[in-house]
């Protein structure tokens, strides 16, 4: 009986000594949304006495490497107990991505946290240098609280002008380049690259794509794709060869295409296509082979022009140049990517290390200079399931 009641005193002892010591109250952090990584460039103060101190000396440009923005919501707004910017911006210079998230406590008195964080933006110059980039990335992968799910997105321009963006409909910026990312559920301009995907690719291949970005002081647009190959920035997709590329990783989800038949231009949703991909040699050459079926349905016609859309014929008609759109716009990005990149987006490589083993040993050491001369070939069949109601 002793024992029994020794032990429920030591257990009970345990609630009294418990506490939580690395607490942070909700009003001293500052949650941050949105991340802009650029390289960094000399001020106009550089060389002068500066309040902020990181732009006065040759010894702190020697230092410096990296640019970094950092944008967060005005919590006492959102609660309405506050007053000013819906979000704050912060920019510091450093030598890498942990040194200024320390040298940010002399500038703002919450603490940092990045567990909110939906979106990081990485502008040209520093996505264009690899050894930066392979900082970057290294630093990303390993800090606990970025999720994969995070948007990595790369700008043409400056990631601070990203971030000091104000749209008109939200004026802040990270909250709103999440919510545009989220479109890609209903358009093929924006890639499916999160985070996860980014860097399981890079892995694999050292390769993939991520969103593109471009920004003006009051508007923000997110379509096409940056390519990264050899772990940094090498060239742009455009639109168009952004959804190609959505096809060939068999990540459509609705896409919009307007094929002409005779002289109208008949506008189709495609809301389910599947892609099967196939890497294969034949007569001692590679080749690379997707099988695209797709369905959708005409959203428009012309007015008062009856009974074609019920036309077996002619929606064959439509079938067939809607599939055809498609076989040539792929063609050609296939083309780009193999030819003008060298750079192996669709993964044909991880096919055949996962499908073909005995294959993949065979062409594994020399598949940088084999992948620009696989031969592709394109199946692509639309079938329209659906019209657009009329009366």
């Amino acid at each position: 009986m002793r024992v029994k009641k020794g032990v429920f005193l030591l257990a009970s002892s345990l609630f009294l000594l418990t506490g939580c010591w690395d607490k942070v109250e909700i009003n001293e952090r500052a949650f941050v949304i949105g991340i802009g990584i650029d390289k960094f460039e000399a001020g106009p103060r550089a060389n002068r006495e500066s309040p902020l101190g990181e732009y006065t000396s040759a010894e702190d440009q020697a230092r410096n490497r990296y640019s970094v923005t950092y944008s967060f919501p005005n919590t006492g707004l959102l609660a309405g107990k506050g007053e000013g910017d819906p979000a704050f911006t912060f920019t510091a210079a450093g030598k890498n991505f942990y040194d200024i998230e320390k040298l940010i406590a002399t500038r703002i008195k919450q603490t940092l946290f990045f567990g909110h964080t939906k979106v990081m933006v990485v502008g040209e110059d520093f996505a264009r240098d690899e050894d930066l980039m392979r900082e970057l990335l290294d630093a990303i992968e390993r800090n606990p609280l970025l999720g994969r799910k995070v948007s990595l997105i790369i700008t043409p321009g400056k990631a601070k002008e990203v971030l000091e963006s104000k749209p008109p409909l939200d004026p802040r910026p990270g909250w709103y380049m999440s919510e545009l990312i989220r479109q890609k559920q209903w358009t093929s301009r924006i890639p499916d690259a999160d985070l996860g995907y980014i860097l399981r690719s890079l892995h694999e291949s050292q390769s993939a794509i991520t969103p593109r970005v471009i920004a003006t002081e009051e508007d923000i647009k997110i379509a096409g794709a940056a390519i990264l190959k050899d772990y940094h920035l090498v060239g742009w997709l455009g639109e168009m060869e952004a959804r190609a590329v959505m096809f060939m990783q068999d990540k459509l989800r609705t896409t919009e295409i307007s094929p002409q038949v005779g002289e109208k231009e008949i506008p189709v949703e495609l809301s389910d296509a599947h892609t099967k991909m196939r890497v294969f040699e034949r007569d001692g050459e590679m080749v690379v082979s997707f099988d695209i079926e797709a369905e959708g349905i005409i959203e428009q016609h012309r007015f008062e022009v009856r009974g074609e859309t019920f036309d077996a014929a002619y929606i064959r008609r439509v079938e067939q140049t809607a599939a055809r759109d498609i076989h040539k716009q792929i063609e050609e990005t296939y083309e780009k990517l193999q030819k003008d990149y060298e750079v192996d987006i669709v993964q044909a490589n991880e096919y055949l290390r996962k499908f073909e083993p005995d294959l993949w040993r065979k062409v594994k050491s020399q598949w940088s200079e084999i992948y620009p001369h696989t031969n592709l070939e394109l199946s692509v069949k639309v079938k329209v399931r659906r019209m657009g109601v009329v009366k």
